[in-house]
This record gives C-alpha cells, structure tokens and sequence, in this order.
C-alpha cells in the first residue's frame, strides 16, 4: 500500500512541477502565472510534508517547505475560482483571506496556541472557502456559455463537496487525529489525476482555453451576417436566429433586470443550449454577464457624456440600463472602460463644457 501511495504521490510532483514549469513564460492559459506557479509549488511542499520529515529533507529550508504547504487550501481556492471564471481579479477579498492563511500558518509553526484549538479554527475557515466556491460555481453555471466548463461545474461541486467531507472523515477516524499531517492514498490519487489533467492543458498552447478549444476570444457584438476570422461557419437557422438576437437586443430586451439565457431563448424562440452555442462561438462571449455588459455598458457610457442628462443620478442610468445594484455596475463600467461611471462623466461632460465656452469667447 505504501508502495502504491508513493508511486501516485511522487508521479503527482512531477506533474505538478511541470504545470509550474510551463506557466513560468505564461504557457498554461489557465490562470495567472504567477497564481499557477503559487499553487504548484503549495501543492508539491504539501505532498512532501504530509508523508515526510521536511526538516530531515531540507534542513532549515523545511520551516519554508511547511508554511508553503499549509497554504495548499487557500491557493487551491484562488486558483480554482480563477479556473471557472472570466475576467479573475484578486479584489481584497482574496487578498485579506490569503493574508489569514499566512497568519494562520505561522501561528501553527510557532506553536502559540494549541493544536486542538488550531484544529477546530483551521476546519471551520476550511468549511467556508468550500462554501464559497460552491456558491460561486452554482450561481455561475446559469450565466455560463462554455458548454464543457458548465458539465466541469457539477463534478466540481460533487468533487468539492464530498472530497473534503471524506478526507475529513479519514482524519478523525482512521488518523484519530484532527491536525495529523497524514495524507491517505485516496488524496495522493485525487491530486495525480488532478495534476494531470492541468498537465494535459498545459501542454497543448493551441488550446486557448481548457473547457472548450474551439471558442473565440474577440466578442462582436455588431453581428451584421458575417463572421470574423477563426469563428465557425453558420447555418442558415443560425443566421436568422442571430439576427433575430441582435434586433431584440437593439430594442433594449438587454434592459430586463435578472435577464438570463432561458429567458432570452425564450423571447426569440430557439433552444438553450443553442442559443449559448451561438454567442459562445459566433460572437465569442464565454458567459452571459459579458454579453449583456456590453449592450449595458454602452447604453450607460452615451447617456454619462450627454450633457442633457447631466442630472439624471448614476444609479438611475445604472438601473435603467438593466442592472439590479450599482456595485455590479461599477464594477463592470470600470473593466471595459477603465474609469467609475463618475469619472467618465465628469471627463466628458467637462470637455464639453470648455468647448462651449471656446465657441462663445470667438465669437464676434
């Protein structure tokens, strides 16, 4: 049995080294490089350590090998968000649960307070980041126009869901420990077969993503019956639905608050899955939320530069536009414009106001 577990342990290394490996000139498009390469290495120091004696193997270096490997859950979680998502950023959030984790490792390696206290706290901010990305990957999968990456979703969840709970379990019980470093074969086959298959993407660059080569990566919203380079040919139905689509959309259907894929299946009469199939792949969006952003975002950005409308509150313009909040708003005005809703009014409006009053102080 040990036999088998070092054979899946140190073939999960080498897999995992090799992904870190290739992200290193940014190869592997599945996430930053340097939160591929972050989490890589967690993993590798998390597999040395829960089998071996790091201070053994490397000496001093092994308080540096431990506080690696204790990062494995919340880098994991970084990288794995990153995985099912578009447009990833590490907003502060991420960034103050990340600096727990390094806070929460230290305190362990310093011993400060009692591993069965450290265990329970460990187990519980464990619980929630599992939470979290349950939340994340369910509420997503709706939006989600990658028809590969939304079947990923549910094993994901199951992955995620009973993982976790059976490792757990075979600490408590089977390791009769709570904070026991002891990894069991079950893990070392979980992370080989994972690694492999971020090894398996990593190698093949002309795969511009993992869940669905074949996507397109530039949106064109102007759909006007042809197609730009790389996209698909289309069918007949599927150049009618298209434009059918893209009056819809122009009538201000986009405005709908919660608007999501089956309603707008619904309102032009055509089947889901090929309706994702067709703003997937004809006119390159990977979710839903990027697709309407556009129509949303425009309609905002013509109305914040009309000096008529100078008034009319940003929150108005933002709901009106189709968006339920002004947080979500922001967020994406600022992604496709890099400026708040604010900022590009005053920009604009202010351009204006001096171009008047240019064309007044010339005149005779």
């Amino acid at each position: 049995m040990e036999f088998v577990d070092d054979l899946f342990r140190f073939g999960a290394i080498s897999n995992l080294f090799w992904v870190a490996f290739l992200a290193r000139g940014n190869h592997s498009k599945l996430a930053y490089s340097y939160l591929t390469i972050a989490t890589m290495i967690s993993c590798i120091c998390f597999l040395i350590t829960s089998a071996y004696d790091e201070n053994a193997l490397f000496g001093p270096f092994g308080y540096l090998v431990a506080f690696a490997s204790r990062l494995v859950v919340v880098l994991t979680w970084l990288f794995s968000i990153n995985a099912l998502s578009d447009n990833f950023k590490i907003g502060p959030l991420y960034l103050l649960v990340l600096g727990i984790y390094c806070i929460r490792s230290i305190v362990f390696q310093l011993d400060i307070i009692p591993h069965d206290v450290f265990a329970v706290t460990s187990y519980v901010m464990r619980a929630t980041i599992y939470v979290f990305i349950l939340y994340k990957v369910f509420t997503e999968r709706s939006g989600d126009l990658l028809e590969k990456r939304r079947k990923f979703r549910i094993w994901f969840m199951f992955l995620i869901t009973f993982g976790p709970a059976i490792f757990t379990l075979n600490r408590i019980f089977i390791s009769d420990t709570l904070y026991v470093d002891d990894v069991s074969l079950l893990e070392s086959i979980v992370v080989f077969f994972g690694s492999s298959f971020l090894l398996f993407h990593s190698i093949r660059p002309q795969e511009k993503y993992p869940f669905e080569a074949g996507d397109s990566s530039v949106p064109d919203m102007s759909f006007n019956g042809t197609l730009p380079d790389g996209h698909t040919e289309l069918l007949a139905a599927d150049k009618h639905n298209l434009t059918i689509l893209k009056e819809k959309m122009e009538a201000g259907l986009y405005r709908e608050p919660g608007l999501t894929v089956a309603k707008i299946a619904d309102t032009i009469k055509i089947q889901e899955h090929r309706l994702r199939k067709l703003i997937n792949r004809h006119l390159g969006y990977r979710n839903i939320s990027q697709y309407l952003n556009d129509y949303r975002v425009d309609e905002a950005k013509n109305r914040l530069s009309d000096i008529n409308e100078r008034h009319v509150p940003i929150l108005t313009i933002a709901m009106e536009a189709g968006y339920v909040s002004l947080r979500p708003f922001n967020r994406a005005f600022k992604n496709r414009t890099g400026r708040t809703p604010s900022a590009y009014r005053e920009e604009y409006l202010g351009a204006q106001s001096s171009s008047s009053n240019n064309t007044h102080s010339i005149r005779p």
